[in-house]
C-alpha cells in the first residue's frame, strides 16, 4: 500500500539533499535512436533531522473541581449573596443564616446534659451509702456478736454475785439466830427466791419474747420503710428518664408517659414517708425491761440488801431474829444496768443483721452503664447542638475562585440539614476535554505539553488523563477522550470551544525519509532504491511519523539514495537516479537534511 503524498511546504534546515523532481521516471536523452533507452528515477538522500508528532484536536472547557454545597444546619437562610453565573473569590461568604433556634436548642442541649450527670451521680451516690451501710452493718453485728456474749456473762456474774451475797448474809444471820431466826431466815430465803424468780421470769419474757417481738415488728417497720425507699428512688430514675424523653421529643406520647412516672414517683413518696412515720411511731415504743426493786411489796417486806425489817402474820408468833446486814443494793443497781444494757446490745445485733441481710438497692453495671449510655445519647446531642451553632456562625464560604453554575436556595426561606444550596465550580482549575481519533490515540500520553487557543489568546497546557475506554461518535467512530489542564487561567469562561495543539512523541537528530517514499506493505514497511543500476526493494523498520517524515531505525542510513516514486517501472528493472537542483521539476520543494518544525495535523473523528 502507497502511503499518501502530502502535499506541504517542508521546511528547509542546513544540508540539503538535492531531489530530481520529474512527475515520475523520464527517459535519458542524448541517445542515437537504435540504442535503447535507460528509464531515468528521481531519488532522495535520508537525511538526519528531528521528527514532532503533534495531535490537533478540539474540544470544551470544563472545571476540573466542582463542589456542591449543602445546607450543615436547620435555620433560617438570612443572606444568599451570588447569582447562578456570578464568579467569586475563595473564602467569599455566600451564604449566612439566623442562628437564634440553634442557640437555644443548644442551651436545651447543655441542660440535659447537666441533669443527666447530677442524676447519674446522685443515684451512684445513694447506691454506694446503701451497699457500705451493708458491708457496716455487717461488720458492726459480728462485733456486737462478742459484745451480746461478754455481757450475758456479765450479768450471769452479777447474779451470782447477788446470790453469793445474799446467801452468805443469810447464813450469817442462821449462825447468830436461833432456830426461830433460821426458819425464819429460810421463809425469807424463800420469799427471797420466789421474788428473785419472779424478776428472773419476768426478765426473760422481756428479753427472750416482749423485746425480739418488738425488734422483729421494728426490723419489719424499717424493711418497709426501705422497700419504700427503694421503689421511691427507682420512681424517681423512671421519671427522670421520661423526663428526658419527653425533653428530646414533646410528643403526646411521652407526655403521657412522663404524666404516668410522675403519678407513680408521687404514690411511691406518700408510701415512703408513711413507712418512715409508722418506724419512727414504733420505735419511741420501745418497752421497759422490769427492774428488781418493783418487785419488794409491803406484803413481804424485803429490802434492797436482802433482810427482812417485818415479819408477815405467819411469823407473828416466831422470835425475832438477828437482821441481815449484807447489802446487795449496788449489785442489783449494776444487774439493772448491765440488762439493760444487754437489751440494747441485743436490739442493735438485731437491726444491724437485718440490715446486713436486706438488699441494698445498689444500682446494678447494667443500669449504670443504661445511664452512662443515655449521659453519653445526651451529650452527642449537645455536641449536634453545638456544631449546627457553629456551622450556622461561620455560614458558607466559597472554598476556591470558581463559578455558580447551579442555584437552589433562596434568601428568607428555612432550609433542612443537608438541602442542597448551590453548586460552585473552580475557575484555577480548568481542562479541556477533547476526543482523540483512532489513529492519533496511541501518539497521546499523560504528562504532555500542549497549547489551548481560547478566544484568541493561546495558553499552555499539559496532558492530565487519557481515557481508556473508547466511546463511538453519531458517525460510529472509536474516540478516546482526554483531559489537557489549562496550566496558567485567567477569567476563561466554562463550557466554551478551544482548539487544542498536542505535542506528541518526539524522536531527534535520527535518520528521516519523506512520508511519500516509504510504502507500506502486507509484511511491514519498506522502499525502493537503486543498487549497481537495477531497481531494488528493501525492508524498513519505521518510528514515529509527522504527515511529512518518516523516522527510520533500521534499513537505511543516513545520505543512502531511495526512490521517490518508480511510476509504472518495476521491482529488478535497469534505471538511472537523476540529480537536480534544490527544486525540482513538479515545483516541490527539497528534502531537508534536518527535518524541524515538522507536523502533523489530524481532526477529530479523523
Amino acid at each position: 500500500m502507497k502511503k499518501k503524498k502530502s502535499k506541504k511546504k517542508l521546511l528547509i534546515g542546513a544540508g540539503v539533499i538535492a531531489v530530481v523532481a520529474v512527475g515520475g521516471v523520464s527517459v535519458l536523452g542524448g541517445r542515437s535512436s537504435g540504442e535503447e533507452a535507460v528509464p531515468q528515477v528521481e531519488v532522495v538522500k535520508a537525511g538526519i533531522g528531528d521528527v514532532q508528532q503533534t495531535v490537533e484536536a478540539s474540544g470544551t472547557v470544563v472545571s476540573e473541581e466542582s463542589k456542591t454545597y449543602f445546607s450543615p444546619v436547620n435555620a433560617k437562610v438570612d443572606k444568599v449573596d451570588f447569582k447562578e453565573g456570578d464568579t467569586v473569590k475563595a473564602g467569599t461568604e455566600l451564604v449566612a443564616f439566623d442562628k437564634k433556634d440553634l442557640e437555644r436548642e443548644q442551651k436545651k442541649a447543655d441542660l440535659n446534659v447537666e441533669s443527666g450527670k447530677l442524676d447519674m451521680t446522685n443515684t451512684i451516690n445513694k447506691s454506694d451509702k446503701a451497699v457500705q451501710k451493708q458491708k457496716d452493718a455487717a461488720g458492726n453485728a459480728a462485733s456486737l456478736k462478742q459484745q451480746v456474749a461478754a455481757q450475758e456473762d456479765y450479768v450471769a456474774s452479777l447474779k451470782a454475785q447477788i446470790s453469793q451475797v445474799t446467801a452468805n448474809a443469810q447464813a450469817q444471820a442462821a449462825a447468830e439466830s436461833a432456830r426461830k431466826a433460821a426458819e425464819a431466815q429460810a421463809a425469807q430465803e424463800a420469799a427471797q427466791q420466789k421474788i428473785q424468780q419472779e424478776y428472773a421470769a419476768d426478765l426473760s419474757t422481756y428479753q427472750n419474747k416482749t423485746l425480739p417481738a418488738y425488734q422483729n415488728k421494728l426490723n419489719e417497720l424499717n424493711n418497709t420503710m426501705n422497700q419504700t425507699l427503694q421503689e421511691y428512688n427507682q420512681s424517681e430514675s423512671e421519671y427522670q428518664m421520661a423526663f428526658q424523653t419527653w425533653s428530646a421529643d414533646q410528643t403526646d406520647e411521652n407526655a403521657d408517659a412522663l404524666s404516668i412516672a410522675e403519678q407513680l414517683r408521687s404514690e411511691s413518696q406518700i408510701a415512703y414517708q408513711d413507712a418512715k412515720r409508722d418506724y419512727e411511731d414504733y420505735k419511741a415504743q420501745k418497752p421497759e425491761a422490769p427492774v428488781l426493786s418493783d418487785y419488794t411489796g409491803e406484803s413481804s417486806a424485803i429490802v434492797s440488801d436482802g433482810t427482812k425489817t417485818e415479819t408477815s402474820s405467819d411469823f407473828s408468833d416466831t422470835t425475832e431474829t438477828a437482821a441481815v446486814t449484807a447489802d446487795t443494793s449496788a449489785l442489783e443497781s449494776e444487774l439493772e444496768k448491765a440488762s439493760s444494757d444487754l437489751a440494747e446490745l441485743q436490739s442493735k445485733l438485731s437491726s444491724e443483721e437485718a440490715t446486713a441481710e436486706a438488699d441494698p438497692g445498689a444500682v446494678t453495671e447494667e443500669e449504670k452503664e443504661k445511664m452512662e449510655i443515655t449521659n453519653n445519647l445526651a451529650e452527642l446531642d449537645q455536641m449536634s447542638a453545638k456544631e449546627l451553632v457553629e456551622a450556622a456562625k461561620k455560614g458558607i464560604h466559597a472554598d476556591f475562585n470558581g463559578v455558580v453554575t447551579k442555584v437552589a436556595v433562596v434568601e428568607g426561606s428555612t432550609t433542612a440539614l443537608g438541602t442542597e444550596l448551590f453548586t460552585l465550580q473552580n475557575t484555577d482549575k480548568v481542562d479541556v476535554t477533547v476526543n482523540i481519533s483512532k489513529y492519533d490515540y496511541d501518539k497521546v500520553q499523560e504528562g504532555q505539553s500542549a497549547q489551548i487557543t481560547l478566544a484568541g489568546k493561546t495558553y499552555e497546557g499539559e496532558v492530565i488523563k487519557v481515557s481508556h475506554i473508547a466511546t463511538q461518535n453519531e458517525k460510529g467512530a472509536s474516540l478516546i477522550s482526554a483531559d489537557i489542564r489549562i496550566k496558567n487561567p485567567d477569567d476563561i469562561f466554562l463550557g466554551v470551544d478551544a482548539k487544542v495543539t498536542i505535542q506528541a512523541q518526539k524522536a531527534e537528530n535520527v535518520v528521516v525519509l519523506p512520508s511519500e517514499v516509504v510504502n507500506i506493505g502486507k509484511e511491514g514497511s519498506f522502499c525502493y532504491i537503486l543498487e549497481d543500476g537495477v531497481i531494488t526493494r528493501k525492508d524498513i523498520t519505521t518510528g514515529i511519523s509527522s504527515d511529512d517524515y518518516i523516522e527510520v531505525t533500521d534499513g537505511i542510513e543516513a545520505d543512502e539514495q531511495v526512490i521517490r516514486d518508480i511510476g509504472s517501472l518495476q521491482e529488478g528493472m535497469t534505471a538511472q537516479a537523476v540529480d537536480a537542483s534544490a527544486e525540482g521539476a513538479d515545483g516541490t520543494d527539497a528534502v531537508p537534511a534536518d527535518a524541524e518544525d515538522v507536523v502533523t495535523e489530524t481532526e477529530e473523528g479523523a
